[in-house]
């Protein structure tokens, strides 16, 4: 049974996900320029037969509301725990891909005994240079500046062709899925909300940035990375291996000649990731 839930938490904050299975909880939370989407239509939803899977819209993006200027990792961090809470999640394992891991990493330290544990797929960890989206997207988290270039982006008719070429590097060296592709919420990515969303998020990580350096101390939970080493969006030596090197209880995971989007190219490993886990805390 799939369940669609929103909440309201107020000051201009929604949260939605959408929840399938019964079993102890999972959070999947999804990275950049995607939505709930990117998780229900990869081969992960599968879990929902050992697991109830809680697939969030990260706020900003999908149907979660957030206010302007107040999307930090910590901001979305504490907006997701907020509404899980309000949905009766206690200590759930929290999966994050990509720009979704660092959000994994900040509710884990702002509530350090309140997770089960993180498996973080081609996780983005620490801020740095980032071409695409330092110069494409950052622009856009100006007040009013980058809102009227996020209207203009909005209106601009090759949108979608741009979307589909980030894509393509997303998933290289594997194609994109049809299928995923045929059902990908363009509207929603491309609606000046969610770009001017974008742009914060991508702000957050500019070199040196207060707002995307995670207290790694305080996250003294069991943790598992996983990394492609032909990843063309985010380089794995100095974001998911140096991460598992600095945390104390983390498990590497390496996966040759893979890309960015392990959990459509390469669901088995990320499911031996999260079962192990879910597995471990059942019998403790």
């Amino acid at each position: 049974m799939t369940t669609d839930r929103l909440i309201a938490l107020g000051s201009g904050r929604s949260l939605f996900a959408r929840q399938t299975g019964s079993g102890s909880d999972v959070v999947l939370l999804h990275g950049a320029l995607t939505t709930s989407h990117d998780w229900e239509a990869s081969p992960l939803t599968a879990l929902g037969r050992r697991h109830r899977l809680t697939i969030v819209d990260r706020p900003g993006h999908g149907n979660s509301e957030r206010p302007r200027l107040a999307g930090t990792p910590r901001d979305q961090a504490r907006q997701i725990l907020a509404g899980l809470d309000a949905f009766g999640l206690e200590r759930p394992l929290v999966v994050g891909h990509s720009f979704g891991a660092m959000i994994a990493l900040a509710m884990a330290e702002e509530r350090p005994a309140g997770l089960a544990g993180l498996v973080l797929v081609a996780p983005l960890a620490f801020p740095e240079p980032r071409l695409l989206e330092h110069r494409l997207l950052a622009p856009m988290s100006v007040p009013l500046f980058g809102d009227m270039l996020s209207w203009a982006a909005e209106r601009a008719p090759f949108g979608r062709t741009m979307v589909r070429a980030v894509q393509r590097l997303m998933f290289d060296p594997a194609p994109v899925p049809a299928a995923w592709q045929a059902s990908f919420p363009f509207d929603d990515i491309l609606r000046k909300r969610s770009i001017v969303a974008e742009g914060e998020d991508s702000a957050s990580m500019l070199p040196f940035a207060p707002a995307g350096t995670i207290d790694l101390s305080r996250i003294r939970l069991p943790v598992h990375v996983l990394t492609g080493t032909a990843d063309r969006i985010v380089e794995d030596e100095r974001q998911g291996k140096a991460l598992a090197r600095l945390l104390p209880q983390a498990e590497l995971t390496e996966i040759e000649g893979a890309g960015h989007m392990l959990h459509h190219s390469h669901p088995a490993a990320v499911q031996r990731a999260i079962l192990a886990m879910t597995d471990a805390r059942a019998a403790a």
